[in-house]
């Protein structure tokens, strides 16, 4: 019982945050939702871990299970998986969520356009998982006590029996009438984000596609900050096992030391794309909006984010040391006047 007051107070804390549309509060909702995901999926692989010992001949080795049981929660949703407990789109769907709530937590803020329609279609899963992985084991603690906040959930408890019943199925649904009904579709709200994200790209690209002396040819240019992302993570590999210091963040792409090295450590290098693929990814991108069920949208939407990933870091490095080595010769040239 301990365990489902644990849980009911978190999702029904969450639901009180996402009523806010702000971000900070679905910020806050995504990391209630999120813990409590985590401590039903442990305790499900528990549950599975403990029954397969009691086999005959268990089919779990102790590796198995220390690797299950441990701290990493790819291991525990890739088992529920296995073990059919979860869908193969519920453990992408969480795993994403998972890990967006990680680079909140520890790297700082980012995608406030979008935390609150995940934080909901989350929220919504995990309800879902609330009843679907219960053990419908029961058992009460020494002196528990349910909070009146929750007694809504527990309303023997609120009768004063001291040994209140737990009905999952009925608390996931009256969490579930909690949804709000003004966030924004998920579908709708991914596409646009993704969408916004491509004219982003678009539009540092084009303040530096003619190149640091303003007479190179686009085409060139693209190919150039990508053989120079390459050359830089490749390069940078090499001096961080040799313990020296970064000799190239302050050389812009296409600068002729940095071609001529690239040149010589990457001889046979070719480009990942011959060509902007940005008309692609904005079709993409509005196909996002024509999904309705959230795992697919999340699906669709991770794995665009994905592939766009290497080409935005590259023209993001180029972008940035670019306007830098502008403003150092602007710099130097007032300096000289």
């Amino acid at each position: 019982m301990r365990f489902a007051t644990l849980i009911v107070e978190q999702l029904d804390r969450a639901a009180t945050e996402l009523a806010v549309n702000h971000p900070l509060n679905a910020r806050m909702a995504l990391i209630l939702i999120d813990n409590a995901a985590e401590l039903i999926i442990h305790r499900r692989c528990e549950d599975l871990v403990r029954a397969d010992r009691k086999r005959g001949a268990p089919k779990l080795t102790v590796a198995n299970r220390r690797s299950i049981l441990g701290h990493h929660f790819g291991e525990k949703i890739k088992f529920l998986e296995n073990m059919t407990a979860i869908s193969d789109g519920e453990r992408h769907f969480i795993g994403e969520l998972h890990a967006h709530r990680n680079r909140l937590y520890h790297v700082g803020l980012s995608d406030d356009d979008i935390i609150r329609p995940l934080a909901v279609a989350y929220f919504q899963l995990t309800c879902d998982l609330l009843d679907r992985l219960d053990n419908k084991s029961m058992g009460w603690y020494k002196d528990l006590v349910i909070a009146d906040t929750i007694h809504r959930y527990f309303p023997d408890a609120a009768n004063g029996h001291p040994f209140p019943g737990y009905d999952a199925g009925r608390v996931s649904k009256l969490l579930l009438d909690r949804t709000p009904e003004d966030a924004p579709a998920l579908p709708a709200t991914l596409a646009a984000h993704s969408e916004a994200f491509v004219e982003q790209m678009e539009a540092k690209f084009e303040r530096i596609k003619l190149g640091l002396d303003r007479k190179s040819i686009a085409s060139e240019t693209f190919r150039q900050l990508q053989r120079a992302a390459d050359f830089e993570k490749l390069a940078r590999e090499r001096i961080r096992k040799n313990g020296k210091e970064d000799q190239f963040q302050f050389i812009p792409f296409g600068h002729p030391v940095l071609n001529e090295l690239a040149a010589k450590l990457m001889p046979k290098w070719k480009p990942r794309y011959t060509s902007p693929p940005f008309g692609k990814w904005h079709v993409r991108a509005k196909a996002i909006a024509k999904v309705s069920d959230p795992l697919s949208t999340i699906r669709k939407f991770t794995d665009l984010r994905s592939e766009m990933e290497y080409l935005a870091e590259a023209i993001d490095d180029a972008h940035e040391v670019f306007w830098g080595w502008v403003q150092q010769q602007e710099d130097a040239a007032q300096d000289a006047r």
